[in-house]
């Protein structure tokens, strides 16, 4: 009995259900598949490669700036459509990387390599898999992403039919064009082709080549074919299960192929990882990756009696579910090395040999491996046969601290739990993970005007230019050119290093060491714990980083020798806690409010009006005064006297003009700002002005540690006003609360 208030969303559950099925066009007969095949052929002539390379195409991409370089970010890692799910956090020359390589591959329509991803534990190398799976997933449930394989079907028989396929009831009447629409008691026998074979395999391949042709032709679209190599459909067959079937109706039917194709069913299929389907992940515990058995069914349910003496088998296993799609083999190097020898066939050929059959694949294959585990195999004899069948893709630690906060920023909530998230966490750590990873620059490999230059790079330094793109405001202008314009050349030195370490030789490139994001979001997580602080702050951070640094057998890192102060773990805490300590003393500094913040723009852009007119020998208008004066050398001094210049006033007033001109050329409808043309000048102007200010800034801060104290009371009411004033300033630029306010007041105090 049905249950009247069920009823209305039964209803819409169902016709939402038939709409969805009908939209999408999940079953057609071989006719109508032939159709929409006419219609649109390139959809139709993608190799797994081909599908890959589209599915990356059709979430787009973004250019980025990479710091000395212009990159592209694909969209498919960002997982827009799954936001549950973790997206890729950088990665952008992995990114690139891999879709070269895919693209190569569709261009050759010939998927020939394994695309290995190597790197440290916890660079994200299955982040970047699942996320192609993801988009692979997203990708075929789109109008764009329709593909298709087939079943064979049969109806119901009759003992004295047995010589005829398809029973009707009428055994007079003509059968249907296709048994592909029956309903489903009308089915005896469904018999599903396992690899998915294309649709297009059932046309015979003496008149496949020309139905493809005419159709590429008549398609009157040549821009999309020019990277689509169709060879696999032109030469392709059909897998041996399919072609026993095949032959067995082609001969009860005295060759006719209509009768033949009368018993397929097409249907749309779907990526899914879940239910492993074109997108498998196979862990590295030795199991079989495919094997084949006897096709058989239990009565009531039997084979027609035609296909009951072919000795059907079916395929099985991992590599079968993958086909037409994407396969990845997880820590592939952890697998015994004899489990892994079919490989060199299976990437190259695309085969694998089973029991009395060979499964004719179409796989993109990927694999991760632990650089250890990839060094090790360098030493193997087997590795050159090995490497000849694989596209080796490094993946490094991330080496930008906004990009290594960005990861830990998703997590800090629910470490927290609750409790106030203390501003700059999540940077501090991630500033301490990449100073770890990073590996001082030799010389000896770079242009004699750039070597000394980049051999001063401090950890610091050197991480700054690779997040900001700005070298050190200490060096001289022309220095800081050279830095800026070979960024890349500094990111890029140690690519191809190799080295040794603890007796193993292998890759030394930068990002190959250092502390893992997993351990560092560990320890974001146990500085969450620490009840010695009331939020989750940077000071539990630098405590549990002292307790990390004490322990050198757990972390190899911490085992690297120190090289001029690059690998210097203990030492990175007190630069970390010296970046933090400037950070958070200009902001209590700017909440105090000595001075307002437009007071500093006003003197910094009025410095270099000045500079700007003694350059060119003008005189300057001021308004207030409706009159011409000289540009003012007591204030040039002033400031200049501020910011510590090394290098003669003349030059650095003349390169200062040089940047400026610069900007306005290549940015003719864009005002100048300049503290953004000069952050880092600006940022030493003020430190340095408050540094002149450093009694009284003194005073102030004791007294934003005594609100709730008996001491507080006995400030003038003056002092308690300008002390609330800068607390709630601080809480609402900075987002501060009481306790985390108070802890940064007396870091500030102790750090001076």
């Amino acid at each position: 009995m049905s249950d009247s208030h069920a009823d209305p969303y039964f209803n819409q559950i169902q016709d939402r259900a038939v709409q969805n099925f009908e939209a999408r066009g999940r079953i057609k007969s071989f006719q109508e598949y032939f159709g929409s095949f006419l219609e649109n052929p390139a959809r139709h002539l993608r190799t797994s490669s081909r599908y890959l390379l589209e599915a990356i195409r059709f979430f787009g991409y973004e250019e980025v700036d990479l710091v000395g370089m212009k990159g592209r970010r694909w969209r498919v890692f960002d997982l827009d459509y799954d936001p549950e799910r973790d997206s890729l956090v950088g990665q952008e020359r992995v990114q690139e990387a891999i879709y070269r390589q895919v693209l190569q591959f569709a261009k050759r329509g010939d998927t020939d390599k394994m695309i290995l991803l190597h790197g440290p534990n916890g660079s994200s190398k299955t982040t970047i898999v699942e996320s192609l799976f993801r988009g692979l997933e997203h990708f075929s449930l789109q109008p764009e992403g329709a593909v298709y394989g087939f079943n064979w079907v049969f109806t119901e028989r009759e003992d004295r039919m047995a010589e005829r396929i398809g029973f009707e009831h009428d055994l007079d009447a003509e059968p249907p064009d296709s048994y592909a629409h029956l309903k489903s008691h009308e089915i005896a026998v469904r018999i599903p082709c396992e690899l998915r074979c294309p649709p297009l395999f059932l046309i015979p391949k003496e008149e496949r080549g020309r139905v493809i042709e005419d159709a590429v032709k008549s398609h009157g679209d040549p821009e999309q074919f020019s990277e689509l190599n169709y060879s696999h459909f032109m030469n392709g067959d059909l897998c041996t299960k399919c072609r026993k079937i095949y032959d067995a109706l082609l001969i009860s039917n005295r060759g006719s192929w209509r009768d033949v194709v009368r018993h397929v069913q097409v249907e749309r299929w779907f990526f899914s990882q879940r239910y492993r389907r074109g997108a498998i992940s196979i862990e590295p515990q030795g199991n079989i990756d495919a094997d084949s058995r006897p096709l058989t069914y239990e009565t009531p349910v039997q084979l027609p009696p035609i296909l009951q003496n072919l000795g059907l088998t079916e395929m099985v296993g991992d590599l079968i579910d993958a086909n037409r799609g994407v396969l990845e083999y997880s820590d592939f190097l952890k697998r015994p090395l004899e489990t892994n020898k079919y490989l060199l066939t299976t990437s190259e050929k695309g085969t694998i040999q089973l029991r009395n059959q060979t499964a004719h694949l179409d796989l993109t294959i990927f694999a991760t491996a632990n650089e250890k585990q990839l060094s090790l195999f360098k030493r193997n004899p087997d590795f050159p046969s090995f490497k000849g069948r694989m596209e080796l893709v490094p993946v490094p630690y991330l080496l930008m601290v906004s990009k290594e906060m960005e990861l830990y920023q998703r997590h800090l909530d629910l470490f927290s739990r609750g409790r106030h998230l203390t501003p700059h966490t999540a940077r501090m750590a991630a500033l301490w993970a990449v100073l770890s990873r990073l590996r001082r620059p030799s010389a000896k490999n770079y242009a004699p005007e750039l070597a000394p230059i980049v051999a001063r790079l401090s950890p610091v330094e050197k991480a700054r230019l690779y997040d900001e793109g700005e070298p050190p405001i200490q060096f001289k202008d022309e220095e800081r050119k050279l830095l800026k314009a070979n960024i890349r050349t500094i990111r890029e030195e140690l690519n191809d290093a190799e080295g040794e370490f603890e007796g193993m030789y292998g890759a030394e490139y930068e990002g190959r060491r250092g502390a893992s994001p997993r351990e560092m979001l560990s320890l974001l997580a146990s500085a969450a714990e620490n009840r010695a602080y009331e939020c989750l702050t940077p000071m539990a951070v630098f405590d549990e980083l002292t307790k990390l640094t004490k322990d050198s057998s757990l972390y190899e890192f911490l085992r690297v020798q120190v090289d001029n102060g690059y690998n210097d773990c203990v030492r990175f805490i007190d630069d970390v806690k010296s970046e933090y300590s400037e950070l958070v003393t200009q902001e209590v500094f700017d909440r105090i409010g000595l001075v307002d913040e437009e007071e500093y723009e006003r003197v910094f852009e009025e410095y270099f009006h000045h500079v700007k007119a003694f350059d060119l020998g003008e005189r300057l208008y001021v308004p207030a005064r409706n009159e011409y004066v000289s540009p003012s050398q007591d204030l040039l001094g002033r400031i200049e006297g501020l910011l510590s210049i090394t290098e003669p006033i003349a030059s650095f007033r003349s390169n200062l003009m040089t940047q400026i001109a610069a900007f306005s050329i290549e940015n003719p409808d864009t005002p100048i700002n300049y503290q953004t043309l000069f952050p880092q000048i600006y940022a030493t102007f003020k430190q340095s002005f408050y540094s002149e200010r450093d009694r009284a800034l003194t005073a102030i801060e004791q007294n934003m540690l005594k609100p709730g104290t008996d001491d507080f009371e006995q400030l003038t009411a003056e002092d308690q006003e300008l002390v609330r004033e800068a607390l709630g300033r601080m809480k609402e630029k900075y987002g501060y609360c009481d306790a985390c306010a108070k802890d940064v007041i007396a870091f500030v105090l102790r750090s001076r």
